[in-house]
């Protein structure tokens, strides 16, 4: 019950915070600061209500008091739900777990977090068919939305790097395997022509082994060995090294700008703007705004956007000042005027109406907003002749929206989202700002370009240290088994790569580690990476399902063949 506590107190803080940050963030007037109190009353209303019907009225005015703020989605309420539907399970109250998870699916419709909080109530429930059910349709939700959606694949990028590096490690521990009593005693005969045996000895496997003592150790030492077995390795085998070391130079680079791309997308403004394009009211939007105005403070596109955000919130005044701006800088803005042209028909001000949608027309002959609109301003001015061409001008644009716009009665005069649209062009504006910052760093280039200057140099390494070798002969010894006696079946079947290893097969050999190691490392996805900001959060049940179920079909399958070819 602590947990449900803390959970409904963040969400009514949320809503909360809706009615009393927006001061430092964007501007309210008394009237939309009422309405957000009163979102956070029903909510109240909501969290203590015992009858379903009487729940479902309250969900009701959360939805009709978001639409008053030209908002579709209440998610920190939805979360507040979802969490209260876990406790009500927990407690054996299904019927009331089950008309939160309503609650919270109406509040955010479509959210892969509710149905993931669904599976959980009827796991408890044993209703396990429902929870399969539940599960199927929640993980393809996850990719339904651009910032959870962007985030996975960032995280894909992330995983897929650490699973190469790690695999590449592997491999270099599988060529030592299968190469290193060659190379250690190649390293002995070396030394056994100046020292005693036992002394030569000593020194060979203190010249493989010193990385250890460096810090990061295993990682140098896997270094150091994959540039000792260069020599010993066949053409593939050379190919999958070289390969390696690229992948380790490049990886700083891709993290490096895959971190500043995904900083961008989860920085408050970022965040608030996606919610804008969602319709989707979460605590602190208004105060995000407020950042993305203190970032871009000169930013026209911003401005743009926040005169949409006040004209949707119904504050006329703010919003006539925003658009003024914009067309100062901007001056055949056509939604900025069209939008002006509103103001003043909602003003009564048909006149002024009319000449802003006159221009707006002028400068874009194609928009069928503005055409309407003048017919609605003609209209208005009893100017009935003018008021069929402009209509008749409009239908022939776009007869299809046309249409629904006359179909709606409650609004004669349609705004034009111009500043939402402008989103993408804010978000270009912030990833610029980000990487101007970075790139006035020269140290910081140099240092990011540094670790491919090492790859590269690793192979010229290895080249020139096979060549000054080569002159006092290899041991070849690529065809001979590394384990003897009833011990080689069993690392065949356990040790995957080895026995490609043993005969030269680079790609297999590092395919088969790949395989092995990506059903390993499968839990862990999600885990490695950015945190995505679910608001239930679905684990990784189903990726141990599917690590343990590949592992045992993979190795049942190696040891059947290894128990076929012995026979």
């Amino acid at each position: 019950m602590a947990a449900l506590g803390v959970l409904l107190a963040a969400a009514g803080a949320g809503a909360a915070s809706v009615s009393s940050s927006q001061v430092t963030g964007v501007e309210m007037t008394a009237q939309v600061r009422q309405t957000l109190k009163q979102l956070e009353e029903q909510w109240l209303q909501w969290v203590v209500q015992k009858n379903p019907q009487q729940a479902e009225a309250a969900v009701n005015d959360l939805m009709d008091t978001a639409r008053q703020l030209g908002m579709t989605s209440l998610p920190d309420l939805s979360a507040g739900a979802m969490a209260q539907a876990v406790q009500a399970a927990r407690q054996k109250d299904f019927a009331r777990a089950h008309w939160a998870l309503d609650a919270a699916r109406r509040l955010d419709p479509d959210r892969p977090e509710t149905a993931f909080a669904e599976a959980e109530v009827d796991w408890r429930q044993h209703d396990y068919l429902g929870a399969a059910s539940a599960w199927l349709h929640a993980y393809p939700l996850l990719f339904a939305h651009p910032l959870e959606r962007y985030l996975w694949f960032q995280n894909l990028i992330v995983w897929v790097l650490v699973l190469l590096v790690v695999s590449g490690g592997l491999f270099v521990a599988v060529q030592m395997l299968a190469r290193g009593h060659a190379l250690f005693g190649d390293l002995a005969v070396l030394f056994a022509r100046r020292l005693p045996r036992p002394a030569a000895l000593t020194l060979a496997a203190l010249a493989l082994l010193w990385p250890l003592a460096l810090p990061s150790g295993p990682l140098w030492l896997a270094l150091y060995w994959s540039l000792l077995l260069w020599g010993y390795g066949s053409a593939s085998e050379r190919a999958v090294l070289a390969v390696l070391w690229l992948l380790l130079g490049a990886a700083p680079l891709v993290i490096d700008l895959q971190r500043r791309y995904v900083a961008v997308e989860l920085s408050p403004p970022a965040q608030a703007m996606q919610s804008l394009e969602e319709r989707r009211l979460y605590g602190s939007l208004f105060s995000d705004l407020g950042v993305l105005r203190s970032v871009l403070p000169e930013s026209v596109a911003v401005k743009h956007l926040l005169a949409d955000v006040h004209r949707s919130l119904n504050q006329w005044e703010l919003a006539r000042a925003l658009y003024r701006q914009v067309l100062e800088k901007e001056p055949d803005n056509t939604a900025a005027l069209i939008n002006l042209g509103v103001y003043a028909f909602v003003k009564g001000d048909f006149n002024g109406a009319i000449q802003s949608f006159q221009k707006a027309a002028s400068v874009d002959p194609r928009s069928a907003a503005a055409q309407f609109n003048l017919s609605q301003a003609y209209s208005g001015s009893y100017m009935f002749d003018e008021q069929k061409a402009a209509l008749a001008k409009a239908q022939e644009i776009d007869a299809a929206r046309v249409n629904a716009w006359m179909s709606n009665q409650a609004q004669r005069v349609v705004p034009v989202p111009g500043g939402l649209a402008r989103i993408p062009e804010i978000r270009r504006e912030l990833l610029a700002t980000w990487h101007g910052g970075e790139d006035r760093n020269t140290g910081s280039a140099l240092r990011r370009g540094l670790s491919l200057f090492v790859s590269l140099s690793l192979i010229l390494v290895a080249v020139a240290l096979h060549l000054a070798r080569r002159p006092f002969g290899y041991t070849e010894r690529a065809g001979e088994v590394v384990l003897e006696g009833s011990f080689d079946r069993w690392a065949r079947v356990f040790l995957p790569g080895l026995a490609s290893a043993e005969i030269g097969e680079g790609g297999r050999s590092f395919l088969a580690i790949l395989f092995i190691t990506g059903l390993l490392m499968l839990p862990l996805f999600g885990k490695i990476g950015v945190h995505i900001p679910w608001r239930y959060d679905p684990g990784n049940f189903a990726s141990w399902i599917v690590a343990i179920l590949g592992l045992a079909l993979y190795l049942g399958l190696r040891l059947r063949r290894e128990l076929r070819d012995a026979v």
